[in-house]
């Protein structure tokens, strides 16, 4: 039950900072990429940092599920793509897409190799 509780916290703190970003970028696309970028890059942080804790399910319930989870916004992200594609917007919908996709995937790595600098491994 702890863990449960654990991650709808850090859902709902995510998801607050999420709407706020949004709010400040005037919901435009550009939120919604920098919120992924920046999400998976501490995801992948706290990937790293949980290694450190001999229990990490609170890092993992907490932070990275529940936080980064919250932060996060893929159902957005799809979205606002398929209005892209709806509008034909072809060449745009897939910068948008890869930017997002393959900018998380290579944040990810970069916050675990942060992390394995900063907290050891």
């Amino acid at each position: 039950m702890k863990f449960f509780l654990l991650v709808g916290l850090g859902g709902f703190l995510g998801s607050i900072l999420r709407v706020g970003i949004g709010l400040v970028f005037n919901g435009s696309s550009l939120a919604t990429t920098l919120v992924n970028l920046s999400g998976a890059f501490v995801i992948g942080f706290f990937i790293k940092y949980a290694e450190s804790f001999s229990d990490p399910s609170f890092i993992k319930a907490f932070l990275i599920l529940g936080l980064c989870g919250g932060f996060t916004t893929f159902s957005t992200f799809s979205m606002e793509l398929m209005k892209c594609l709806d509008c034909g917007k072809w060449l745009i919908g897939i910068g948008f897409a890869l930017v997002n996709v393959l900018g998380s995937l290579l944040l990810i790595y970069a916050g675990v190799r942060v992390g394995s600098l900063t907290v050891g491994g």
